[in-house]
C-alpha cells in the first residue's frame, strides 16, 4: 500500500515537472516570437492554439454576414449601421444638400429583403422608415437619389403611414427631457453598487429583469447595432448550472438565483477588425443594467468569461450558439442577504487615471 502511494507521489511529482520544463521553454519561445509579425504568427500556428476558435468564428460570422447581404435570411444588422449612417447626415452641421449617395441605394434594397423576410421588429422598421422619410424630405434629387425614392415608394409589406406615426426621426437636443436626477445622486448610485455573491432563495421577477434589460438597450453602440443578446436563466437549479461553468465561481455559484449571460454576435460585421467591438458594446450595456437592478433592489456580480476553449464549447452546447456568437460576461442577480458581506474593493481616482499628454 505505502510503495503505491509512494509511487502515485512520484508520478505526480514527474508530471508537475515535465508541465514546469514545458511552461519554461513556452515563455521562452513567447518572447521570441514577440520580436517580430511573422515570427507571432509561426507561434500561434505552431506551438499554441489559443486563437483558432476565434478565428474560425470570426471567419464563420463573415460568411454568416455575407449570407445575409445576399439575402439569404436577413438580418437587421447591416440595415441597422446604414440608417444609423443616414441619422448621422442628418444632424450635420451644415448639413449637406446631397449626402449618402454611396449607399442609399444599397440601404432602399436590403430594406426590401429585410420586409419580405419579416425579419424587423416594430421598433426598427418604423425607426427605418422615419428616418428614411426624413432622408428623403430634406436631400437634394440627383440620378442616384431619385432612383432610390422611387424604389423605396415602391416598397411593399409594410405601412409607411403606420410607420411614421412613431417619431424616430433625428431630435433636437434641446427637446429632450431634462435629467431626473443629479450629480450627487448617480455617484452615490455608482459607490452603492457592489458585487453581490450571496442571494435570498426567492425569485428574481422577469418584469423587473426585462425592464432593467430596456435601460440596457439605451446604451451607445458602434453605429447602433447592438450586437448582443442576454440568455436569462431564472430558474435556481439552471442558474446554478450555467453560473458554475466559468472560472471564478466556486464556493458562491450554489446560492445563485438567477444568471444572464450576455452573447455576442460576431456576424453583425464583414471583417476582423470589428472582432472586439461585441465586448466593447456588451460592456456599455452591462453597466447600465447593473445600475437598473440597483435601482431596484437587486445586487448582481459580473462574472468574468475567460476564453478557454472547453469552457467556450461547454456554454455554446447550454445555450445552443452559433460558431459566431461568444459569450462576452455573466451576471448573477438576485435579492442580496441582509447578512450578505462584498469586498470594499478600493477603485483609483481620477489622480491615478487621467493622463495629459
Amino acid at each position: 500500500m505505502l510503495k503505491h502511494i509512494l509511487k502515485k507521489l512520484l508520478s505526480r511529482q514527474l508530471i508537475n515537472q515535465l508541465h514546469g520544463s514545458i511552461e519554461r521553454i513556452d515563455a521562452r519561445l513567447a518572447v521570441l516570437a514577440s520580436r517580430f509579425g511573422w515570427l507571432s504568427v509561426l507561434y500561434y500556428t505552431i506551438c499554441s492554439t489559443e486563437f483558432r476558435r476565434e478565428m474560425r468564428s470570426v471567419l464563420l460570422a463573415r460568411k454568416r454576414y455575407y449570407e445575409s447581404r445576399s439575402g439569404h435570411n436577413p438580418s437587421s444588422f447591416f440595415l441597422r449601421r446604414n440608417i444609423h449612417r443616414l441619422e448621422k447626415g442628418l444632424i450635420m452641421q451644415p448639413r449637406r444638400r446631397v449626402f449618402a449617395e454611396g449607399y442609399i441605394g444599397e440601404t432602399i434594397a436590403y430594406l426590401q429583403l429585410c420586409v419580405e423576410a419579416n425579419c424587423l421588429s416594430e421598433i426598427e422598421s418604423n425607426w427605418a422608415h422615419a428616418v428614411i422619410h426624413e432622408y428623403f424630405s430634406v436631400v437634394e434629387l440627383t440620378d442616384v437619389t431619385a432612383a432610390a425614392h422611387i424604389a423605396y415608394q415602391n416598397i411593399t409589406g409594410y405601412s409607411q403611414e403606420a410607420a411614421l406615426e412613431q417619431p424616430h426621426a433625428p431630435l433636437a437636443y434641446s427637446a429632450l427631457p431634462p435629467s431626473a436626477i443629479g450629480f450627487d445622486d448617480l455617484k452615490a448610485l455608482c459607490e452603492r453598487r457592489h458585487s453581490v455573491r450571496w442571494f435570498e432563495e426567492k425569485a428574481v421577477p422577469r418584469e423587473m429583469l426585462d425592464a432593467a434589460i430596456d435601460v440596457a438597450a439605451t446604451a451607445p453602440s458602434a453605429c447602433n447595432r447592438q450586437p448582443f443578446q442576454f440568455y436569462i436563466f431564472d430558474d435556481p437549479t439552471r442558474a446554478q448550472k450555467i453560473g458554475s461553468i466559468p472560472m471564478g465561481t466556486a464556493g458562491f455559484s450554489q446560492n445563485f438565483q438567477s444568471v444572464i449571460v450576455v452573447v455576442g454576435d460576431l456576424s453583425a460585421y464583414p471583417f476582423e477588425k470589428d472582432r472586439h467591438i461585441i465586448y466593447i458594446d456588451s460592456g456599455l450595456a452591462v453597466m447600465q443594467l447593473q445600475l437598473a437592478l440597483e435601482c431596484q433592489g437587486l445586487g448582481s456580480c459580473a462574472i468574468n468569461w475567460p476564453d478557454i476553449d472547453r469552457h467556450e464549447r461547454r456554454m455554446a452546447k447550454e445555450l445552443a450558439l452559433e460558431p459566431y456568437q461568444r459569450p462576452v460576461m455573466l451576471l448573477a442577480v438576485g435579492y442580496p442577504k441582509k447578512d450578505a458581506l462584498v469586498p470594499y474593493s478600493a477603485k483609483k481616482t481620477s489622480v491615478d487615471l487621467v493622463v495629459r499628454p
